[in-house]
């Protein structure tokens, strides 16, 4: 609702601008909107882009947040957490390791390994750097199998690939509106024989560049 209200202002100010100026400000604001105003029907195809965008990127955001949620449910109940707020690489060590103890495949056992590396010989700098990396009480875990490890990396990598997907889309809507504005720049200008545009090929948008002979 905030978005639309200052595009609402934006467009607003922008009638008291250089047509081409005005034109090429009101496209990089709501893409197309020049375009369709000027009676191109390329201008609902930058329009319906972004609204495609849009939602594409709102629903991954949606989907990565169920499935953060939907891997934190089953860490309570498979690997014994209790409910509570942890870092991100909190979650990326449970699915790394069986257990935050000291027994084999587990965290802090890897944390001792690395303490005796690092200080050989030195019991009190190897304990010194346990006490400052390894897992308390607070911070326990334990698979109750693989398996269910398993399941919950399944979980979270789903949940990756949809922020991901996400934040790929958030950067190709904001191409939208850079190129829906130097269109209007382009096209505007009568002089010119370039044409940019937008088409949509299988739900894709793709970006087209053509010179008058």
């Amino acid at each position: 609702m905030k978005r639309i209200a200052i595009l609402l202002s934006l467009l607003i100010c922008l009638t008291a601008l250089p047509a081409q100026r005005k034109d090429f400000l009101m496209s990089l604001a709501v893409p197309g909107s020049s375009q369709i105003a000027r009676g191109k029907t390329k201008g609902y195809v930058m329009l319906i882009s972004e609204a495609a965008l849009l939602g594409s990127m709102y629903y991954m955001k949606s989907e990565s947040a169920l499935k953060t949620e939907e891997a934190y449910l089953y860490a309570i109940k498979h690997a014994n957490i209790l409910p509570g707020k942890y870092d991100e690489g909190f979650f990326k060590n449970m699915g790394k390791y069986m257990g935050s103890g000291f027994d084999a495949m587990e965290y802090n056992n890897e944390v001792r390994k690395k303490a005796m590396a690092l200080y050989p010989g030195d019991p009190l700098a190897q304990q010194e750097y346990i006490d400052q990396n390894a897992y308390g009480e607070e911070n326990y875990w334990k698979w109750d199998s693989a398996e269910d490890k398993s399941h919950y990396n399944k979980l979270r990598n789903k949940s990756l690939d949809y922020r991901s997907i996400g934040n790929m889309t958030m950067g190709v809507v904001m191409l939208n509106h850079i190129i829906s504005g130097l269109d209007a720049l382009i096209s505007g200008n009568k002089e010119r024989k370039t044409d940019l545009d937008v088409t949509l090929l299988r739900g894709t948008p793709l970006i087209r560049l053509s010179y008058e002979f």
